[in-house]
């Protein structure tokens, strides 16, 4: 297979590995499938890293900017930890603070994961694109517009808590239990992290076909 092949093969490995990992702990299977979908994820990054190497550069890809190339690895990975906490949100219910509740170390491992392998993935691409121009006066104009729609996703996200919990009643707020609460916040300024690299992502693109067109 050519290097380009195995490369997208890693890739499906590691998309596989994600799908085990947000499942693992919801199906009725006597076996850590979530576990399992942590290493085949973690494993499959690391190869398609080092694969990427050997992958000669195209045209199509010189046609897409670096700053969009780290844009859509952003919403990707931002993805999918936030959809890992949102499934374990409900380990931080418990009123104990994380360091003494069982569930709440398995959780931060697996977000850990997902920001290490994000953190040498975009590494890696750098070191491809050594070199090159990596960012422009239209880079800096796309990072500043996608971080103004990103605080005020942010905003919106902390009013939304704010709301919650200031018009709950008692009963609904004996729910919420601090640790919780902190992961709610965690989870706003995570989309806003998200919404970030989404926005910048969107404008790289329609800036790309309406060059193309």
């Amino acid at each position: 297979m050519s290097p380009r092949t195995r490369f997208i093969g890693w890739l499906v490995v590691a998309g596989i590995g994600l799908a085990l990992f947000f499942s693992g702990d919801y199906r009725d299977i006597p076996f850590p499938v979530g576990w399992l979908g942590t290493f085949l994820f973690v494993v499959a990054v690391w190869f398609s890293v080092a694969r990427l190497h050997d992958v000669p550069q195209s045209e199509e890809e010189a046609q897409v900017a670096p700053g969009e190339w780290q844009a859509w690895v952003g919403v990707a990975f931002v993805g999918a930890v936030i959809a890992s906490s949102l499934l374990k949100a409900h380990l931080f219910l418990p009123e104990v603070p994380i360091g003494r509740n069982p569930g709440a170390a398995p959780a931060g491992r697996a977000i850990g994961t997902l920001f290490v392998a994000w953190l040498v993935l975009s590494h890696v691409l750098k070191q491809r694109w050594a070199g090159k121009v990596l960012a422009d006066e239209r880079d800096a104009q796309i990072e500043l517009l996608a971080s103004q729609w990103a605080r005020g996703a942010t905003a919106v996200c902390v009013i939304a808590v704010a709301v919650m919990l200031g018009f709950s009643d008692t009963e609904r707020l004996r729910q919420f239990s601090y640790p919780f609460i902190a992961q709610m916040l965690m989870l706003a300024l995570l989309w806003g992290l998200w919404f970030d690299q989404a926005v910048a992502a969107f404008l790289y693109w329609r800036d790309r076909r309406g060059a193309q067109a």
